[in-house]
């Protein structure tokens, strides 16, 4: 005979043998953490030089632009006084970077920089379109400048 205690235990087993089996391996999705893990979809460098806005960076509100304009101001302006590698060194690098593996950064600095200002210059265009105060970027990257870099509100017409 099956007493009341029995019956609660065998019912409660069953409930949680049914629910475990409706889907296995299931977890239910974090949106939080899906709009963390996508990956940008367009943008890049096209062939002309020029940088293109993938879809996230086209998203992004004009104080975000600009910090990242900021941020890119002053790596820019710090990569400019680093001291530079030796042609030698610099085709040592190239030579054994594919015997021994390794990452390709630093190989092309100049180039990194042209990628870079391209980059600054797009976010820049951005924040125009946007109605957002801009970079006077040649003035900002000019050789000898430390001040900080501070947007500029365009003149009322």
């Amino acid at each position: 005979m099956l007493t009341p205690y029995r019956l609660l235990v065998l019912l409660a087993a069953s409930v949680l043998t049914g629910c475990a089996a409706a889907a296995p391996g299931f977890s239910p999705s974090d949106t939080r953490a899906d709009k963390l893990h996508t990956v940008p979809a367009g943008g890049g460098m096209t062939p002309e030089g020029r940088y293109v806005l993938n879809d996230q960076e086209s998203k992004l509100d004009c104080r975000r632009l600009s910090g990242s304009i900021h941020v890119g101001i002053l790596q820019l302006r710090e990569q400019a006084a680093r001291h530079r590698p030796s042609p030698v060194a610099a085709q040592m690098q190239k030579m054994s970077t594919p015997v021994t593996g390794g990452s390709a950064y630093g190989m092309d600095p100049d180039g990194e920089a042209a990628r870079t200002r391209a980059r600054l210059e797009a976010f820049n265009a951005r924040l125009a379109e946007k109605n957002c105060p801009t970079y006077d970027l040649a003035a900002e990257l000019k050789p000898g400048n430390t001040a900080q870099p501070t947007p500029v509100r365009a003149k009322k017409r």
